[in-house]
């Protein structure tokens, strides 16, 4: 899992009214006792070249599934803002924690209030900013959907999520890279299971090409990296156990893929890529 917004008052009355999806809707605490186990939601992301910032405006995180879609778990409810590319490199910042009934569960959602984006110093859009704030309609009522491997099966114990939040997919920038005239939030999520989830890593050369790396499973992107512009090593982080296509392009560089299967738990090491011109 790895590469490629920060105040503001958030709009949260309209937000938590369209979240009672039901009148049953589940507490953090409902579920404890025999029977039940503890899900603990966390949050990485994947740096990107372009960007000093890129904030999020998360006020709830809830879990559907064990057998009744039309019920939801509530892992977080108190708003939080999250600058994404402050846990690049593996590093998790925890949501919440809910206990509940053991079982499957295949969807998680987010609710997004805003977004913003911040350029790098001497880097600014066409219109002379450096900033841009997006407002999250859909996200702030439906919520993003987190997009599951598979079926999440919780059982007694405790189960740890990792939700990554890939900037360089998730923001999209019109126009031309070094003068953007605007930019998109399309939020696209995968979360993993944390016990079994493995990693691809190696090296592309040229060392300085710094390009960029996928993990990409049924057609599906699961997440990004950068390959580091001086040592040229990369790590693709949080992967549910498949096959992946590792696909890698650098600007001015032909791009190379590799099929890598990752079994549970497993790091593979030494894909590694030579692109050329």
């Amino acid at each position: 899992m790895n590469p490629l917004v920060t105040n503001m008052t958030r709009k949260l009355a309209a937000c938590a009214s369209a979240l009672i999806l039901c009148a049953g809707c589940d507490s953090a605490t409902e579920g404890s006792g025999s029977g039940s186990g503890q899900v603990v939601v966390q949050l990485t992301d994947a740096p990107i070249d372009n960007l000093q910032s890129a904030t999020i405006w998360v006020s709830r995180v809830y879990l559907f599934g064990n057998g009744d879609s039309s019920r939801h778990y509530v892992v977080m409810s108190t708003p939080q803002q999250y600058d994404l590319l402050t846990l690049t490199n593996g590093v998790t910042v925890a949501l919440g924690t809910v206990t509940i009934p053991t079982g499957q569960y295949n969807q998680m959602r987010f609710l997004v209030d805003s977004a913003r984006v911040t350029l790098k110093p001497g880097m600014t859009f066409s219109d002379g900013s450096s900033s841009k704030l997006m407002k999250t309609p859909s996200a702030q009522q439906s919520g993003i959907k987190v997009n599951f491997s598979g079926p999440v099966n919780v059982t007694v114990g405790q189960t740890i999520l990792v939700v990554d939040f890939d900037v360089s997919r998730n923001f999209v920038f019109t126009g031309p890279k070094a003068l953007p005239t605007g930019v998109l939030f399309k939020p696209v999520l995968h979360a993993s299971v944390r016990d079994v989830a493995g990693s691809i890593s190696g090296t592309v050369t040229p060392l300085n090409s710094r390009a960029q790396v996928y993990a990409i499973m049924n057609g599906d992107t699961v997440t990004s990296a950068l390959a580091d512009s001086v040592t040229g090593t990369y790590k693709l982080w949080y992967l549910p156990p498949g096959i992946y296509s590792v696909g890698v392009s650098a600007t001015g560089l032909v791009s190379q893929s590799a099929v890598t299967p990752v079994a549970d738990g497993q790091g593979v090491a030494n894909v590694n890529f030579a692109l050329i011109p």
